[in-house]
């Protein structure tokens, strides 16, 4: 199979603030919509994902989805003293978010293993099922900086990752429990995964 390596638009929104950014609230993903079927690919020979791991699955069209951004009240989460106000944060009186909706692509050909989840939760969720969808999404969305020109690993797109993929899953009515078990994991243990260079990303398919 031949591998190649795409020019992607950015896919974070420019508007997104990390959570040290903010001085009294928090950044969220709502009104997640789906807009394509997904249809995944699988070949005869297995194709390399990553340097010590096969990728069995291949995104078979273009998927594509949309969303809108919105802040809450950090005092919704319960711990604001973990984040401490560094003199530069934002106010939420100062966001003005467009009104209108932000759109991402899932590239055809790009190189999954499904529901990728730290160990830690490998007992209770499985690499297919409700959440499979916004697996395929948060996928994308960790290995997307290496094809954008001058991006590098940030901190706050990962975040914006893990939250798109918390309001993809409340879309596709994935349970409460799993959302928050699956959404914690990546959180906690996803960083390593997001920041490491990946060497084989996408494949030509039919």
């Amino acid at each position: 199979m031949d591998y190649f390596e795409p020019e992607l638009d950015n896919p974070y929104p420019a508007e997104w603030l990390g959570r040290e950014e903010c001085a009294d609230f928090e950044m969220t993903v709502v009104d997640f919509e789906y807009h394509t079927p997904l249809i995944l690919y699988r070949g005869i020979e297995s194709v390399r994902q990553r340097t010590d791991s096969d990728a069995e699955y291949v995104v078979g069209a273009d998927y594509k989805v949309s969303f809108r951004l919105d802040t809450v009240d950090r005092e919704e989460f319960g711990d604001d003293d973990e984040f401490e106000d560094n003199g530069d944060a934002v106010s939420r009186d100062d966001i003005d978010l467009p009104a209108g909706r932000y759109e991402i692509t899932v590239p055809k050909g790009m190189l999954t293993d499904l529901t990728s989840v730290p160990s830690v939760v490998r007992g209770i969720i499985g690499r297919v099922g409700p959440h499979l969808e916004a697996a395929i999404v948060h996928d994308f969305l960790y290995v997307a900086w290496q094809d954008v020109e001058g991006l590098e690993a940030r901190e706050k797109d990962r975040e914006f990752s893990d939250k798109l993929m918390r309001a993809a899953m409340a879309s596709a009515n994935v349970g409460s429990f799993q959302r928050r078990a699956i959404y914690d994991a990546v959180a906690e243990f996803g960083r390593s995964a997001y920041v490491g260079r990946n060497q084989y990303r996408y494949v030509e398919i039919p």
